[in-house]
């Protein structure tokens, strides 16, 4: 068994808390820290009363953060020098304590976030147990284990929370350790000395509550009575005695004296209440030189590590699985786009399909209507065709017949002078009859000639008569 965790209580330790009282370089910086703060806090009321608008408002949350900045600073300024007070080392100057300061700001905020994400995970779980206790029966016995073991868990958790975490964690990171360092020195003592840890803030809390008292058993009378002689000798309005240091507090913007009298009393209790700090800086950080001598920080450290690595590697899977949900639903939107787009399609095809039956009709009735013009018009074609054709027919047979009667009136006309002229000899005749029949032949159309059987009017360039059927 570890010895150096049950190590002895040295309450006496405790009694140089009030060595604070006399760090005028702390002392100077505590007041300085919160008398800017107060200012600060001043002009965010003024800048928010004033402007009363969201720029107004947003400038006031600036000033607020800064305000809160100002104040862990200055405070872990205070803290490093009289950490160096209580280790009994030389003392940093106000200007290097004031850096270091700076520099904590950091650590205590991821500190804050570090709690925030333990808090939410621990709460994750334990919705989680009180989802599988709604199993019927097995879910009753299983609350009945549970429940109570996560209150005991969360009860040791807030303890450990408020009476080491939250006040040893600012001496460790004020003695020079890193955060992990820091981290890991107050687990070990939550673990290993948390009892010790208690009874010595408890009594802490017992010497500031002196310290507090012995103050104000001296301030509050001699604060009381002086300001009421001095509301009855300037004119505020007040009288002597305590009743008249209340009225004179109530009236003092009766007499320019009386608010400036008023303003420096601010800033006594500004001054006060920096010693108080003081005393309490202090015993905080004589509470942890005392809970952290011979304490092993090395398996805390380890098990530190584990944890965040733990966290790291489950705050990956989360990562992980988050983008594979998101890439399912960018998915499942897709699809649900194609899908309803399908549908609109659908639908359409549906209401084409739907249509009324007379618009069917219509159409169809407009085709056949269209059908029946268009043989119409071949009809009435083929009909101007064939009669032209005809037309041209009749023409040839007029044509053929005149041809016909010109040759009979030819042939006429030779044998009637071959009658009355006898002595014509044979060769003449036939000559005259020649040339009667080339002026007959002249007679005919270009492009016609006469059947050498029948005498027929056909084409001049036709091999075959159409009427008698004789090779030409």
């Amino acid at each position: 068994m570890n010895d150096t965790n049950y190590k002895s209580i040295d309450f006496g330790a405790l009694t140089r808390a009030g060595e604070g009282l006399t760090q005028w370089r702390a002392l100077a910086m505590g007041f300085l820290t919160a008398l800017v703060c107060c200012a600060l806090f001043w002009i965010a009321q003024f800048v928010a009363v004033k402007m009363g608008s969201i720029v107004g408002v947003l400038l006031m949350v600036v000033v607020l953060l800064v305000t809160f900045v100002v104040w862990v600073a200055g405070s872990s300024a205070v803290g490093v020098l009289l950490m160096d007070k209580a280790r009994e080392v030389p003392q940093r100057s106000i200007g290097d304590a004031a850096a270091f300061g700076l520099a904590s700001v950091p650590k205590f905020l991821l500190l804050g976030v570090v709690v925030f994400v333990a808090v939410l995970a621990f709460m994750l779980v334990a919705a989680l147990i009180y989802l599988i206790c709604k199993i019927p029966v097995l879910g009753a016995i299983l609350a009945f284990i549970v429940h109570p073991l996560l209150v005991v868990i969360a009860s040791a958790a807030l303890i450990a929370c408020m009476w080491v975490v939250f006040p040893l964690f600012a001496p460790a990171v004020w003695s020079g350790l890193s955060f992990k360092q820091a981290l890991a020195s107050v687990f070990a003592i939550a673990r290993n000395r948390l009892v010790q840890v208690v009874l010595m803030m408890m009594v802490l809390y017992v010497v500031l509550a002196v310290v507090g008292m012995l103050i104000v058993s001296g301030v509050f009378p001699a604060t009381a009575a002086l300001t009421g002689l001095a509301s009855s000798v300037i004119g505020g309005g007040g009288g002597y005695g305590m009743g008249g240091g209340l009225s004179s507090m109530m009236n003092m913007f009766y007499s320019s004296a009386m608010a400036g009298a008023m303003l420096g009393m601010s800033v006594l209790a500004i001054l006060i209440f920096a010693l108080v700090a003081l005393v309490a800086i202090m015993g905080i950080n004589l509470l942890y030189i005392q809970a952290s001598a011979g304490l092993d920080t090395a398996g805390a450290s380890s098990d530190l590590e584990g944890a965040f690595g733990a966290m790291k590697e489950k705050a990956r899977e989360a990562a992980d699985k988050a983008k594979a949900a998101a890439e399912r639903a960018k998915l499942a939107a897709a699809e649900r786009v194609q899908s309803s787009t399908d549908a609109r399609e659908a639908t359409a095809q549906r209401e084409e399909g739907d249509a009324p039956a007379q618009d069917r009709a219509a159409l169809d009735e407009r085709q056949a209507a269209a059908a029946r013009e268009a043989a119409e018009r071949e009809a009435a074609a083929k009909a101007a065709a064939d009669h032209q054709a005809r037309e041209m027919q009749a023409r040839a047979e007029v044509e053929r017949q005149k041809v016909e009667r010109e040759r009979a009136a030819a042939s006429a006309a030779a044998a009637a002078a071959q009658a009355s002229s006898p002595s014509v000899s044979p060769a003449v005749g036939s000559a005259i009859g020649g040339v009667v029949a080339a002026a007959a032949a002249s007679v005919l159309p270009a492009g016609k000639k006469e059947c050498k059987a029948c005498k027929h009017v056909i084409g001049a360039d036709d091999l075959f008569c159409e009427n008698c059927g004789t090779k030409q």
